[in-house]
């Protein structure tokens, strides 16, 4: 008597899918290093004595119509080796992308009952690839320091903003991972995590909340970082933390209001470093120890931005510098700590004729911090008649530190040149 399997078959389970409800069938970041294990249930109608059954499995990644594993059953068919796992090569696990998986049992009389299809999602590659993400965005209404009246009046948190345009392959279901540390990179763990909508991803507006009692938790005003990660369904995730955003918090403020600027003791009468300064080694920044707040292992975190003005106006991308320090003993005995604003390139070589600002916070081994007014240098790197110097002109060459041109000097120069262009080397 004939027998037929023809049936709506139910599609195969494929263990490594994260969520079994998910469409999309996302498989874990990994799977594809091992072969893929499915697993298939028994059919509504087995093989019986004396019949056979041939199950094949189908992978839409392998040549169209040939199956990738195939098992006999002769009948009786035994139901306690179902569900059966069935193998899919790993060397057919690539590239990224959707596939398609489904089975077919064929009877010896030749009928043949397909499976619906399971969908399987293969992602390797992380959010944003290999570009480092962007600094997070703070609110534009925060301005100096967190404080306990800036929490006070946003709900007990600070809301952060991911940058515009969104990170590189954004995907729903993305989480954003926010971390907070005193350290770059964070030593610390997660803070907080947002899972990212499609909703989120068309505004171009992804927002992570840092909790109050995550930034009181340290007991320690000063200088902290706010960087993330993201990582996808799949678990790939970012290789780097992302760019820092530096948050002052100022939860335990000193006694005494702000502290006095910060002063640079190398300027002229003018208040400018100019060339015969010779500020390509350097600009140095004084802070002067009052009120008898400054003490041994307190820590000085000094702030410095570039302008294209002389007077602190119109800033320029790139200058700005953060410069940490510790009080020394001697630094106590001398009353004052000196910090060089260095390399040269780029936090002054910007500045022709401009300025750049200065400001500090002192935190206290205690906890308490401080802010200081700001400190204003002007800066010209012009000679008198034009030409700006650097590291590559030397002042006994091109000019004396009174800014008169040296004419023997320009006879040496002259005659080297000469010298140099007959020898085949060059005319400077």
């Amino acid at each position: 008597m004939g027998r037929s399997v023809l049936a709506n078959l139910v599609a195969p389970q494929i263990p490594s899918i994260i969520d079994p409800n998910d469409p999309d069938g996302v498989v874990a970041t990994g799977t594809h290093l091992n072969d893929l294990e499915v697993r298939v249930p028994l059919w509504p109608v087995p093989a019986g004595p004396g019949d056979s059954d041939l199950l094949e499995l189908f992978w839409s990644g392998a040549g169209l119509g040939q199956p990738v594993d195939a098992i006999s059953f002769p009948g009786p068919v035994d139901a306690s080796l179902f569900p059966v796992l069935m193998r899919i090569d790993k060397a057919l696990l690539q590239p990224d992308g959707r596939y398609q998986i489904d089975y077919r049992v064929t009877s010896d009389t030749g009928s043949v009952a397909a499976s619906d299809v399971r969908i399987v999602t293969i992602d390797t590659r992380p959010p944003s690839y290999n570009q480092q993400l962007l600094a997070l965005l703070l609110p534009t209404d925060l301005v100096g320091s967190i404080t306990d009246t800036y929490l006070a009046s946003h709900n007990d948190q600070v809301e952060l903003r991911l940058p515009t345009p969104v990170y590189l392959e954004a995907e729903d279901g993305d989480v954003v991972d926010l971390y907070w540390s005193q350290n770059n990179p964070p030593t610390s763990s997660v803070v907080a995590s947002k899972t990212v909508t499609q909703a989120d991803i068309d505004a171009a507006d992804i927002r992570i909340d840092l909790p109050g009692d995550v930034i009181r938790a340290p007991g320690k005003d000063g200088l902290y970082y706010a960087t993330y990660k993201v990582r996808d369904r799949a678990g790939n995730e970012t290789q780097t933390f992302s760019r820092e955003t530096a948050v002052a918090v100022m939860l335990k403020p000193l006694p005494g209001g702000d502290l006095p600027e910060p002063e640079f003791p190398d300027t002229g009468l003018d208040g400018y470093i100019n060339c015969s300064h010779e500020p390509w080694k350097g600009i140095r920044v004084r802070i002067l120890f009052v009120r008898n707040l400054f003490e041994y292992q307190d820590e000085i975190t000094l702030f410095w931005q570039g302008y294209r003005t002389l007077n602190g106006r119109d800033p320029i991308a790139g200058t700005e510098g953060t410069f940490v320090r510790s009080i020394s003993a001697q630094n106590v005995a001398d009353g004052y700590l000196d910090i060089l604003v260095e390399p040269f390139i780029p936090h002054i070589e910007p500045m022709i004729e401009g300025s750049a600002l200065a400001v500090y916070r002192l935190v206290k081994f205690s906890g308490q911090s401080g802010g200081s007014y700001e400190g204003l240098v002007k800066i010209n790197r012009k000679w008198p008649d034009g030409e700006v110097c650097g590291p590559t002109r030397l002042i006994g060459i091109r000019g004396t530190p009174s800014g008169r041109r040296c004419g023997f000097c320009g006879q040496c120069r002259r005659f080297l040149a000469g010298l140099f262009r007959a020898q085949g080397r060059g005319g400077r």
